[in-house]
């Protein structure tokens, strides 16, 4: 679990039962999944975020080449606004397929998930399975954010996206839930976490205007 990136993480927490993702609140999880791959690419370094504004920043790993279709898009201008970049991302179906597979057959890879294809004709891919990692992933948060000790970046940021996305009602409690929302907001006080929440909350702003946009 500690060699997968942010928007791996993600992308299998958002899966539903039948290891898809579902059509009601699909546009929301599929955005979110667009900012797991640009936050990921920024804390690796790869790329920056400033005034709205991404760029390139060094050359596509290759541990993270499964993230080459939003490198691409980005290195394709000198300068793209974020908004743009999010809102292309997200609502080109054939662009956000590319990367559903691509950060999917990191999964397969791994051993995690099994893909097949499902849907009415088959055409759609499946990742199936999973749920242990999908466990220990949440017993991981559950265990930073709802008890005593230090709080990880990564589970800052994979947090954020999965109350951004709607899906952490899965797997806590609504009491649980609550009580992580109130943990994210004291970490909020702390000057080390200024950093990171104010690119976070900057991508989920995006996300969320061009969601309330496209409808």
């Amino acid at each position: 679990m500690e060699n997968m990136g942010i928007s791996q993480r993600y992308l299998l927490l958002s899966l539903n039962d039948k290891g898809g993702v579902a059509p009601v609140g699909s546009l929301r999880i599929r955005s979110f999944l667009i900012a797991s791959g640009i936050l990921e690419l920024i804390m690796e370094d790869v790329i920056l975020l400033l005034d709205n504004q991404v760029t390139v920043n060094q050359e596509l790993p290759k541990d993270k080449e499964y993230l080459r279709i939003v490198y691409n898009r980005i290195s394709q201008e000198k300068s793209v606004h974020l908004k743009k970049l999010a809102r292309e991302l997200a609502t080109n179906r054939k662009l956000f397929k590319e990367l559903f597979n691509s950060i999917g057959d990191t999964l397969v890879d791994l051993n995690v998930v099994t893909k097949t294809n499902g849907g009415i004709l088959g055409h759609s891919t499946q990742l199936v399975g999973g749920q242990e990692y999908k466990k220990n992933m949440v017993e991981q948060l559950r265990a930073e954010l709802l008890e005593e000790g230090p709080v990880t970046t990564d589970t800052v940021v994979l947090s954020s996206l999965l109350i951004g996305n709607h899906t952490l009602k899965h797997y806590f409690s609504e009491f649980e839930e609550q009580e992580l929302k109130d943990k994210i907001s004291s970490l909020r006080k702390d000057t080390i976490n200024k950093e990171i929440f104010a690119m976070v909350d900057g991508i989920s702003r995006t996300i969320t205007t061009i969601i309330a946009s496209v409808g």
